[in-house]
């Protein structure tokens, strides 16, 4: 008996029509696929709302109260639009930008804003083919363009990506550029794919120490005019080396890590970011 009952579970099981089966496997895919899109969708609205605790529209970074309860718990807010003060680019709220840089105009400062595109993408995940793709002003697109026509002439824009309040910019020369986010050149990195790896082993590690100090003395300066900052920038750090250190002088500017470090005659080293705001003493 018990062959019998498995030999008509087996008909019944094997029974159905091919339309039947079709029809199955459209509604098994349709599930799948949905599944994927929903789990797609949740990855990239992570992405985007993962330092936004309360969800209010403004990063924890720059949020003078993350959690949403109504208590300041980061930083001051002088104006009460809910943006701390070292992230409020109009601090005073008169309409007037006085606290660097906010390229979608969000009231957030660039240098602490996780979309500084407001094009609901991560800036850790947004690319472009072109600068005209990017939200970044006129401005600063002409003035990187000319930059790039006249110091490399032939190539082209390949990919630009705006990450950790840089522009960075690759060529079709392998050639890689970053600039400030005001459009000012900062440094170059030029890929070499034709490099043999397997070549001179020896002679990388002679020159291994040269290479590092080469790399280095691209980003220092012996003074604040002779480095690729930006005017305006060179100003603002001079006015507050003047108001705060009136005795000494510059003696080294270094551009690392995205931050300008200065040393004076005194030997204090001060830090400041790359629209020239004082951060911190350098330990």
């Amino acid at each position: 008996m018990k062959k019998i009952i498995l030999l008509t579970t087996g008909i019944i099981l094997f029974s159905c029509s091919t339309e039947e089966i079709t029809d199955d496997q459209n509604l098994i895919d349709e599930i799948e696929t949905l599944a994927v899109d929903e789990e797609v969708n949740s990855e990239k609205n992570d992405s985007i709302t993962s330092k936004d605790t309360d969800n209010d529209g403004i990063n924890d970074d720059a949020d003078v109260d993350v959690d949403g309860d109504g208590t300041i718990d980061n930083g001051t807010d002088s104006d009460g639009d809910g943006i701390n003060d070292l992230a409020d680019v109009d601090n005073d709220n008169d309409g007037i930008e006085d606290n660097g840089t906010d390229i979608d105009e969000d009231g957030i400062n660039d240098d602490y804003d996780d979309d500084i595109d407001g094009d609901g993408i991560s800036n850790e995940d947004d690319e472009y083919q072109n600068l005209s793709d990017t939200d970044l002003s006129s401005t600063v697109q002409q003035k990187i363009t000319a930059y790039i026509n006249e110091n490399h002439t032939g190539e082209t824009i390949t990919e630009v990506e705006i990450e950790n309040q840089i522009i960075e910019i690759e060529l079709s020369g392998n050639t890689e550029l970053s600039f400030t986010l005001s459009g000012d050149y900062l440094t170059t990195e030029v890929d070499d794919e034709d490099d043999n790896d397997d070549e001179d082993d020896n002679d990388d590690d002679d020159d291994s120490d040269d290479d590092d100090d080469s790399d280095d003395d691209e980003n220092e300066y012996s003074s604040l005019s002779s480095s690729t900052l930006s005017e305006a920038v060179q100003q603002k750090i001079a006015d507050y080396i003047s108001a705060n250190y009136p005795n000494d002088s510059v003696t080294e500017v270094e551009i690392e890590n995205q931050k300008i470090e200065v040393e004076l005659s005194s030997d204090v080293e001060l830090i400041f970011d790359l629209n020239g705001n004082f951060l911190r003493l350098d330990d």
